[in-house]
């Protein structure tokens, strides 16, 4: 006759197990590129857990060929496995989502002005703002903008501009999303530690609908987070509801 006891403690660890591979494994697709690796590793070595803590369930009942080994291994995968998991995740959050201040201070002219990030700004002196910001970043920058006339009185061989306008053969068309996000993912691969600046998203999103834009958004963050660089965004905050305020924030930190 099984015990009541380990037959309780076996059924309770692996249910809870496997439930925990299933949560991870539907919300994979939840996370941005640079999450989802660790995310996928995560998924794997709980369901291989899960698959040890089944077999010591089964070894109650029938007798399992191997079964020391096997209750072995698949405890050291899963564990270790998590451990590791662990890791990268926290290297991850450090790397790309908490932003040190002291990165944020005033640095030499050959550093960075920004940590490596995704940030946005919220203003309503929109130019005014982002041409003081450009002034203050040595590194090389890529500004998308509807006003690329504002910024030729400081234009340098580390500031390059792009308009986004309607007009053909002048520039960029704003429905072409495709278009601007492989600028600026070309940009920061050709340039180490490159600023991507985009002050007209408003005028995106009139020719294409939020959802397409934040998305649009979001890939040019995770390829630019690969490649160490910055991505900032400008935006009026009345000019967006409370919602999309609320979607930007979770992928950007507010300056």
């Amino acid at each position: 006759m099984v015990n009541i006891t380990p037959l309780l403690y076996r059924t309770l660890l692996f249910v809870f197990i496997f439930l925990f591979t299933v949560f991870l494994g539907i919300r994979i697709k939840k996370y941005p590129l640079t999450l989802r690796k660790p995310m996928i590793l995560a998924t794997l070595f709980t369901g291989i857990g899960a698959l040890g803590r089944f077999i010591d369930l089964l070894a109650l009942f029938i007798s399992v060929p191997y079964y020391s080994e096997i209750h072995i291994i698949t405890h050291i995968l899963s564990v270790c496995g998590i451990i590791a998991v662990f890791i990268m995740l926290i290297f991850a959050l450090e790397r790309y989502y908490i932003p040190l201040a002291s990165s944020l201070q005033q640095t030499t002219s050959e550093e960075k002005k920004f940590a490596s990030g995704a940030y946005v700004v919220f203003s309503k002196d929109r130019l005014i703002d982002v041409i003081e910001m450009v002034k203050d970043i040595k590194s090389p920058t890529l500004v998308i903008t509807r006003s690329p006339h504002i910024y030729e009185s400081m234009k340098t061989e580390n500031l390059i501009t792009t308009w986004v306008t309607q007009v053909p053969g002048k520039g960029i068309p704003p429905t072409a999303l495709h278009v601007i996000g492989d600028m600026a993912i070309k940009f920061a691969e050709e340039n180490k530690n490159a600023t991507v600046i985009i002050d007209c998203i408003e005028y995106l999103i009139l020719y294409n609908d939020f959802k397409a834009v934040f998305k649009f958004l979001v890939n040019i963050k995770d390829y630019l987070m690969v490649k160490n660089a910055t991505l900032i965004i400008f935006a009026d905050r009345d000019s967006l509801s409370q919602s999309e305020i609320s979607l930007i924030l979770k992928e950007f930190e507010p300056l």
